[in-house]
Parts: C-alpha cells; sequence; structure tokens
C-alpha cells in the first residue's frame, strides 16, 4: 500500500480505526444483502485503508488485475458524508453474476438487461453501506444512480474519487466480497474525503 509524501490528514491508529469501522458496517449488511440476492455463501477480505494523494489514483489498483475488458459500477453519496464505492470484477465473473441474477445462461458479451442487473447489485450493496452509516453516525445521505464502465483501471477509479474529493488527499479502502459456491469475485473500491471520515469517529 501506498505511503504518501503528501501531509495528511489522518493518523496511522485513525487509519487502523477506519479500516475496522468501514470493514464492520461491510459485514453488518453488504456481505449478508449479497449472500442473500445470490443464494451463496459470501466471505470478506480486508487490505488496510490508507490516505493518498491524486498522484496515486491512477496506480492503486494492480494493473495485472485490471484489463480494458474488466467490468465497474460506481455509486456515490450525497449528505452528511460523502462517499464514492466502486465495484469490480472481471467480465467473466461479470457474465456469470449477471446469468445467477437474470436465470438464464451465460453470454460473450454483456447484454443491456445483464448491464442493468450488474449496476443493480452495485446500487444494493452500495445502499446497504451507506443505510448502516446513517443508522451508526445519524447522518443523512442518498446514494446517486449508479453508473457501469467496461474499461481500464485508471478511467474506473476516477469518476469516484473526484466526486468525494474535497482535500488534497483521499482515504482509500479495498476489499473483496468472495462468493464460495459460484467462484466470483467483487472486489470493492471506497473511497471518501479525510475530513468526513474523521466524522466516523463521533
Amino acid at each position: 500500500m501506498f505511503e504518501s509524501l503528501q501531509e495528511t490528514v489522518l493518523s496511522k491508529p485513525d487509519l487502523q480505526r477506519l479500516d475496522s469501522i468501514i470493514q464492520g458496517y461491510i459485514l453488518q449488511k453488504m456481505v449478508p444483502s449479497l449472500s442473500t440476492l445470490l443464494s451463496d455463501e459470501v466471505t470478506f477480505s480486508t487490505i488496510k485503508t490508507s490516505e493518498l494523494t491524486f498522484e496515486d489514483m491512477y496506480n492503486i489498483l494492480p494493473q495485472d488485475e485490471f484489463q480494458e475488458t474488466d467490468v465497474g459500477v460506481y455509486v456515490t453519496c450525497e449528505g452528511d458524508i460523502k462517499y464514492g464505492i466502486l465495484f469490480h470484477l472481471p467480465l467473466s465473473d461479470a457474465r456469470k453474476l449477471a446469468s445467477k441474477l437474470l436465470g438464464t445462461e451465460q453470454t460473450e458479451t454483456l447484454s443491456s438487461d445483464a448491464r442493468s442487473a450488474v449496476a443493480e447489485i452495485g446500487n444494493i450493496l452500495a445502499a446497504s453501506f451507506f443505510n448502516v452509516v446513517n443508522e451508526t453516525t445519524g447522518s443523512e445521505m442518498m446514494s446517486t444512480v449508479p453508473g457501469l464502465a467496461i474499461d481500464s483501471a485508471s478511467t474506473l477509479v476516477e469518476t469516484p474519487i473526484m466526486e468525494t474529493a474535497v482535500s488534497e488527499t483521499f482515504v482509500y479502502t479495498f476489499g473483496q466480497l468472495q462468493c464460495v459456491n459460484s467462484g466470483i469475485t467483487l472486489s470493492a473500491s471506497i473511497f471518501q474525503d479525510p475530513i468526513d471520515a474523521k466524522k466516523l469517529f463521533r
């Protein structure tokens, strides 16, 4: 994970605490939501939360992991706290995910219905996360309409970062939702401004 030379807002203990808080939010509703939607056992693994500069923006996702045939669904929220969440997965897993949701055979490409199904999964999972934050902190947030793209890593991460950034740095948390039976792995990149991140400590 990156170490930024830019002056940061959050200390190392802050980031460790934030990582624990966000993981708790994900385990509380996001994991059960995906498990119910897919009728599959879902586990979650996390990598530590970091505060990064915009120079790091295009390097946070490994290039060998993320090709132009990968699918990303991004959702942001407006309100007392701003978040940007990017759900991303290989095209092969996106086809498998859409097939399970629609009850159809897998196809070589993502049809319009398949894209809508994958985008809706992102929307539901993001809403589950935002709802936990609202309930836990007393904040009021509302999610935006999800966007879906099949593109490079640099393009996919840019929108949620730029739509949530206010300070000269941003907070980045990466985790993976792993579906045990189907083998689908859905990665989640969560972005927020460090000033907003501090609101979770109240």
